[in-house]
């Protein structure tokens, strides 16, 4: 009985046949294959090979009998080259497979998906590509952190400010996925531009702790953060909120969790810390996925704002204040148990980048 992967094969064959016949191109054929078939269409060099027989008048698309071939290529010895050719580059094409192992392309795909279980995908974008060092101060910070905030007294978590700088464009851009359109067959897609890194767009700092927002601070035209713009508009804000939430204490006893930009790391922002009895949580360099607002806040706030055209920046803070005010307090909480999820993946990675975790 001929396997499912044969019987897609010679469905496919035929279509190709077919369209060829009617003279539409291999590129074309292909397309539509990948739109049915998915992972198992037929690799394009394949469709080439097929078009040009049928164009010279083969008539079969049955595999012909090969002389001197067995008839299974699908070996042990050659999955056990063909799995030793993957290991050695991950990025190999069937075709240099079928190649160096000395089988069909169609054999060579047969053993990959079928027999081996493997499939393709794009490689996964990761912020650095971290050295044994870098995921060992990841490993380091995670550790210490746990042992002072994964206990059962979660009251903890909630002494934690946090805060990051965000840029917010003008017109914020639409999403991938709120890009989607319906369009009929052979229809094109409409065209959208791609955002100009020179497009007006102003830089905020935001801070918030588990009861909600902090404070957000618009950062002037032409200013860049440094360590005293950083200390005395951005943390002399923060100071300013919790004296009028905590008349008695203030910033005293809260905790302070920031990445390791440098102007967070001046010796005016220690010694203001200092000042405020804030404690300084360590936070691993190269390490956005435990950053609560790179992990949490700012994709979602730039969700909120895609599509949106703003005329000011009056009118770009009020935005973010409404969607700041808008999360529920909840939320605001959850983020800090998640942050706590990360640092255990971090260990149970050993360091490395971990896949991102869905709110």
């Amino acid at each position: 009985m001929a396997s499912k992967s044969t019987d897609f094969k010679i469905e496919q064959r035929a279509y190709v046949k077919i369209r060829t016949l009617l003279k539409v191109s291999p590129t074309d054929v292909h397309k539509d294959l990948e739109e049915v078939y998915k992972d198992t269409a037929l690799p394009y060099s394949t469709v080439v090979d097929w078009a040009r027989r049928f164009r010279e008048g083969r008539v079969s698309i049955e595999d012909g009998a090969r002389i001197g071939r067995p008839v299974s290529s699908t070996n042990d010895k050659n999955i056990l080259e063909v799995s030793a050719l993957l290991e050695e580059d991950p990025h190999i094409t069937l075709v240099e497979i079928a190649d160096a192992v000395g089988i069909s392309t169609g054999t060579a795909q047969a053993i990959v998906h079928d027999n081996m279980k493997f499939r393709k995908i794009c490689a996964r974008w990761v912020p650095h590509l971290l050295t044994q060092v870098q995921k060992a101060k990841r490993v380091q910070c995670a550790t210490k952190l746990l042992s002072e905030f994964d206990r059962t007294d979660s009251r903890r978590l909630f002494e934690i400010v946090t805060g990051d700088e965000t840029w917010v464009r003008y017109s914020e851009p639409l999403s991938k996925e709120a890009n989607k359109v319906w369009v009929a067959k052979g229809q094109d897609p409409p065209m959208i531009p791609r955002h100009d890194f020179r497009d007006p767009k102003v830089m905020y700092c935001i801070f918030f702790d588990s009861n909600g927002p902090v404070c957000q601070i618009c950062v002037p035209k032409y200013q860049t953060i440094t360590g005293s713009f950083y200390t005395n508009e951005c943390l002399t804000e923060v100071e300013k909120f919790y004296q009028n939430r905590r008349p008695r204490t203030g910033t005293r006893g809260l905790r302070i969790l920031h990445d390791n930009a440098r102007p967070h790391k001046t010796k005016l922002v220690r010694e203001k810390l200092e000042a405020m009895k804030i404690v300084e949580l360590d936070h691993p360099p190269y390490s956005p996925d435990l950053a609560p607002c790179d992990f949490w806040l700012f994709p979602k706030l730039k969700k909120h704002l895609s599509g949106r055209k703003f005329e000011s920046r009056a009118q770009i803070g009020s935005a973010i204040f409404q969607y700041m005010k808008g999360v529920p307090t909840e939320d605001y909480k959850k983020v800090f148990f998640d942050w706590i999820k990360r640092l255990k993946l971090v260990l149970q990675h050993e360091g490395e980048y971990f896949e991102k975790l869905h709110h």
